[in-house]
């Protein structure tokens, strides 16, 4: 056998060495989570306030985008888009109609019956 370039290990006996005092104090448990919590919010926040920032940006571009269409349409298309629109609010304001109708009538029926109430009735026989 040949021998080993490296001499061998020094075998210990007694107590385990004590490790070297720390440099810097330890720190609290809560330091890190405090740390974690304010940076889970900061990335929540810019996170919102993008998408935020972002369906604005989209609604006016799509906006934009809208009314470029309607400036380049010819008078026919404008004429279309106008009655269509107008048959659109036509057909929500026949059932606004009856509701307004239903709420006058039930109102004068409430007057009446008030008035009704309010007037003095005369039983005595007049002779």
């Amino acid at each position: 056998m040949a021998a080993s370039p490296r001499s061998p290990r020094p075998i210990r006996r007694g107590p385990a060495p004590t490790p070297p005092p720390p440099s810097t104090p330890l720190r609290t448990a809560t330091a890190p989570t405090v740390k974690r919590l304010i940076w889970t919010g900061a990335f929540a926040a810019v996170t919102i306030v993008g998408a935020i920032y972002g369906a604005g940006l989209k609604t006016q571009r799509e906006f934009k985008a809208e009314k470029q269409q309607i400036i380049e349409s010819t008078p026919e298309d404008r004429i279309k888009d106008l009655e269509q629109r107008r048959g659109v609010l036509m057909s929500q304001r026949i059932p606004l109609e009856r509701k307004l109708d239903d709420l006058r009538s039930r109102m004068l029926a409430k007057e009446a019956e008030e008035a009704s109430k309010s007037q003095p009735k005369n039983n005595s026989k007049a002779g």
